[in-house]
Formats: structure tokens, sequence, C-alpha cells
């Protein structure tokens, strides 16, 4: 796994991120360079304030004033961040594969249902409760470890519309047999393994047959949102995608090459003028820090 990849949660900075994104690359080439990216990233992220580890990850979490880091450590000792977050304004989204996975307004703008699929600090399940707190949230996240500490150091705990679930995504939508969603967010990783792609997400949610899960847990006009990582495979997986899905939204990142994939069991496909119009209405309804009417503009065309 690239040691900034999208997998990271919230920026710090655009031009930190440019810089750790360069010595990233230089920690290939030699010891003393994955020291550097190392130092680096602790040097932005701040003082520890908690090391431990489960069954799954090794986690650190850091803090730099108000800004809080939840970071993977891999067996190399190369620091990951997970999840970033103003403790002060939690429902601020710092990356943008985070702000384009809601780009599911655009295709469904009034879901009462959602899943998100792997928690980390829970950065969407606080935006998702200042921005549109009627919507009732299922979260699921494998790592119990990942769990505690969202809810002891980051804030994010049950309520009355939030639903918390330690479990394998995987085996939690084969169970949910009844259960229906308006919008499902893909958001999965684990420390890359022979189970997992190069950046970690877990190819048993990459296949055919899962696809077609997915859409059996769709309400109509439901939609699933993925964020996909660069790596060799990525068009592969977009490929994918488009065979199992009648129509693929696909939103191309700014940074670190990555996608956030839209798809739906919609006949006809939306243009970007439909789009446009419809993230107007988005911007007057909610207000929000996202832009919904700019992104259209980053579809793949």
């Amino acid at each position: 796994m690239k040691p900034l990849s999208a997998h990271c949660r919230e920026s710090l900075s655009s031009g930190l991120i440019a810089l750790l994104a360069m010595l990233a690359a230089a920690s290939f080439a030699s010891q003393s360079s994955a020291q550097s990216v190392r130092s680096a990233l602790e040097n932005a992220a701040g003082e520890l304030e908690y090391d431990g580890k489960s069954d799954y990850s090794h986690i650190r979490v850091r803090r730099r004033g108000p800004i809080r880091s939840m970071i993977f450590v891999r067996d190399n000792g190369q620091e990951v961040l997970e999840t970033q977050m103003d403790v002060r304004r939690p429902a601020d989204l710092k990356f943008e594969y985070l702000r384009f996975l809601f780009a599911s307004y655009l295709f469904q703008p009034d879901p009462k249902q959602v899943l998100i699929v792997g928690l980390g600090g829970g950065s969407m399940v606080h935006y998702l409760q200042q921005t549109d707190p009627g919507v009732k949230i299922d979260a699921v996240e494998i790592d119990p470890l990942v769990v505690k500490l969202a809810a002891d150091m980051f804030g994010t705990k049950p309520t009355e519309n939030v639903n918390i679930v330690t479990a394998d995504g995987f085996k939690f939508i084969a169970a949910a047999k009844e259960q229906t969603y308006d919008v499902i967010y893909m958001d999965a990783f684990l420390k890359p393994s022979a189970e997992t792609d190069g950046t970690g997400a877990p190819l048993a949610l990459r296949t055919q047959q899962f696809y077609k899960q997915l859409q059996e847990k769709l309400k109509q006009g439901g939609v699933v949102a993925f964020n996909l990582n660069p790596h060799e495979e990525l068009e592969a997986d977009i490929r994918e995608l488009s065979a199992a899905f009648p129509q693929v939204y696909i939103f191309q990142m700014s940074q670190f090459n990555g996608v956030v994939a839209v798809a739906t069991t919609d006949a006809a496909r939306l243009d970007a003028n439909e789009l446009t119009r419809r993230g107007k209405a988005l911007d007057r309804r909610f207000k929000s820090s996202l832009d919904f009417q700019e992104m259209p503009r980053r579809l793949r065309r």
C-alpha cells in the first residue's frame, strides 16, 4: 500500500499532502527515505495520544491542536492516515474522496436509510448527522478497536438514528435479508494481505456476486458509492463495476489518482447538465461545506 493513498480519510493540507506524497514515493528507494516519510507524518499529525493493536490493525492516535488523527501502522512501521478530524467541527470533510462519496445525493437526493461499510473515525456519520439529521445510519466496522477509538476519541457513538455494528461488512450484507437501503457507502479497507488488493480493499468486496448482493439491498432508486484507491488494477475494478450495474458514474479525484464510483440500477443515464441542475438544488437545500453543483465537472466522459 502506498504511504498516502486515498485510504487516508482526511487531509492535512494540499501543500503538506504534496510534500508527503513526494516523500512517500522516495520511501520505496531507501531505508532513510522511509524514515523521512514517517518523521514527516509524525510531525504533521502531532503528539502521540494512543498506541495499540487489535487482531486487524496497529493503530495510533495523534493530535496537533484541534486536529486529531487515527493512523494505521504498517508492518514496516509506515504510518497511514485513516481519519483526521477537527474535534471542534467533526462534520467537516477534509479529504476530497469523502466529499465525493456524497455525490450520492445527485442520484438519490432524499435518502431515509443508509449503510456505511468501514467506519474509521466516523467523519461520514458526523456529516450526515449535521447536514441531513433525519437519515437513519447503519455503520459497519470489522475492527472493534476502531469502533472503540471512534467513540472515545472522535465522538462517533450510537444514537437514535445511528446504529454502529462491529462485524465483517461482507457477512453483514449477506445476512441482512430484509433490510434495504437508499444508499450504501463502501469504504472498507484492511491491512494489505493475500485477501486484499494492494490498497487493502478486501477482494471479497470486488466480485460480481458481491455486487449482485449490494443491488439486492437497495431500495427503489438506491445507489452504491465506492471509494476506489489508486492501484494497478483500478481500471479493471471500474470495468467490473460497469459490468455489474446498469449505470456507473466515475468521479476523478485530483489527489492520488483515485476515483469515487457511484453505481445505480437506473436504465437511463443522467447527463452532466442534469446533475449540475440537481447539484444547485442541493446547495440551496443544505448550505453545507460541500459544493454539489461543481461535482459533475469531475465526471469522466
